[in-house]
């Protein structure tokens, strides 16, 4: 154990052990992960039935929803920041408060700018969900299970959409489409939630001085500028952005409208949307663990950009009404957005113990933001080829083309522009060959 610059003390992570109370404090973390998901998700099962009761346009719609993303990737770097600085306790137990007011104040919104500011609310308060999973994880749990353990962190938060879209579609047809209710409901669980965060969660395990980032002092500006200086996070950043925008576009925006399109009924295309989630679910453990054990990054980042850009090609031109192939391909889709968890991985390999909750941060910034503006862009397009207000499965396709392009994006970064680190912090090696 050393002493830092700034007084701070910094134990081996390999020091740190698996506790039940570290698997509790985990678990909180996971929970309010898998309810700021659902959070986001959730539009998108209803979305016909806010449309219709808002009276408002698809393009007011897509706004709404990204309004969620604006706040969320915004926040992400400041996230890091105050996560570096004050009490996960006292940060997460906020977040879930404003999660929670934000889904009751929209099931009694009317009108397109109530609803947006309240999703910018639970934007607001969804955005320290991920960031503080992750230095949960980092901070209780062995380093070298990280990315294992995010991308079952992942798969259990995962939870989240899958019971935003079939359940909740079948219980918006027992309720007569009352999707105010739903949000009401939501809303009560949250103040349950906050409750026992407020007691329970801890951000590292107490009387130790096991803490993931130090030298505290340093400013922001001066944390942003050390890793904007950095190619291969510019890099990395733009790989998560492309490798993950598929998901949002489909899961949470428009997916479940364009298959209903096609024929399918709102609970049929609300469960096959749902693969999107199971596959972004399994793909994130399943794929942390081989990247961990075969201590290689790149490999795995190529491999699901190139799923994406094969599942996003089928879907998009094979015009089949099947429900298990279109199933299986959002799977892999789902899959494919899963390589976002080993970018998470690479970017806290290639940051110091000091910058890393800022590059975590930075990447979901990334991520989400991309996830905020291509939404928009992407309804203006399906509705410039809607006639009238009669939804088309062809302006759907031709609006979703750019999930493929993305995806190709994504593999060529992965391919000509990230740097394999084998699993080990660059900082390190980068200190080992100067010796």
């Amino acid at each position: 154990m050393g002493k830092t610059a700034k007084g701070s003390f910094q134990k081996s992570s390999e020091e740190k052990h698996f506790t039940v109370f570290g698997f509790f404090i985990w678990a909180l973390a996971i929970l309010f992960f898998l309810y700021e998901f659902f959070l986001r998700v959730l539009p998108a099962t209803v979305a016909t039935n806010i449309i219709h009761s808002l009276d408002i346009s698809m393009e007011q719609f897509a706004f709404i929803g990204s309004a969620y993303y604006l706040t969320y990737s915004f926040m992400q770097i400041p996230v890091g920041l105050l996560l570096d600085r004050f009490s996960v306790r006292l940060l997460v137990s906020v977040a879930a408060s404003i999660c929670s007011f934000g889904a009751l104040w929209f099931s009694f919104a009317h009108g397109f700018i109530p609803a947006f500011l309240t999703r910018l609310m639970i934007g607001l308060g969804s955005s320290f969900g991920f960031v503080s999973l992750m230095i949960v994880t980092l901070n209780w749990f062995p380093k070298k299970k990280f990315a294992f353990l995010l991308g079952c962190g992942q798969f259990l938060g995962t939870m989240g959409p899958l019971l935003a879209g079939g359940p909740i579609a079948l219980i918006l047809a027992a309720l007569h489409g009352n999707w105010r209710l739903i949000f009401l409901c939501v809303a009560l669980f949250g103040v349950i939630l906050t409750i026992f965060i407020a007691f329970f969660i801890r951000g590292k395990p107490i009387n130790t001085d096991t803490i993931v980032f130090v030298d505290r002092q340093d400013p922001i500006k001066k944390r942003l500028k050390a890793l904007l200086s950095r190619s291969q996070i510019w890099i990395i950043l733009i790989y998560s952005a492309t490798v993950y925008v598929a998901l949002p576009l489909l899961g949470a925006f428009w997916g479940t409208v364009y298959l209903e399109t096609k024929g399918f009924s709102k609970s049929a295309a609300a469960f096959i949307i749902s693969m999107i989630w199971i596959g972004f679910a399994i793909g994130g453990p399943v794929i942390g663990k081989f990247s961990d054990s075969m201590k290689r990054r790149k490999p795995f980042m190529t491999i699901c950009a190139a799923i994406g850009i094969i599942s996003s090609l089928l879907f998009l031109f094979t015009h089949s009404i099947h429900e298990y192939y279109l199933s299986f391909l959002f799977f892999l889709i789902g899959i494919s957005g899963s390589g976002v968890t080993i970018s998470f991985a690479i970017i806290s390999e290639n940051a110091t113990k000091n910058l890393r909750a800022t590059a975590l941060g930075m990447n979901n910034t990334a991520l989400m933001g991309f996830a905020a503006i291509i939404p928009p862009f992407v309804t203006s397009i399906i509705q410039s080829f809607t006639k009238g207000n009669q939804f088309t499965e062809a302006a759907f396709e031709k609006g979703f083309l750019i999930i493929p392009i993305c995806f190709l994006v994504a593999l060529f970064i992965s391919v000509f522009g990230i740097r394999e680190t084998y699993c080990r912090e660059q900082s390190e090696i980068h200190t080992l060959s100067k010796t």
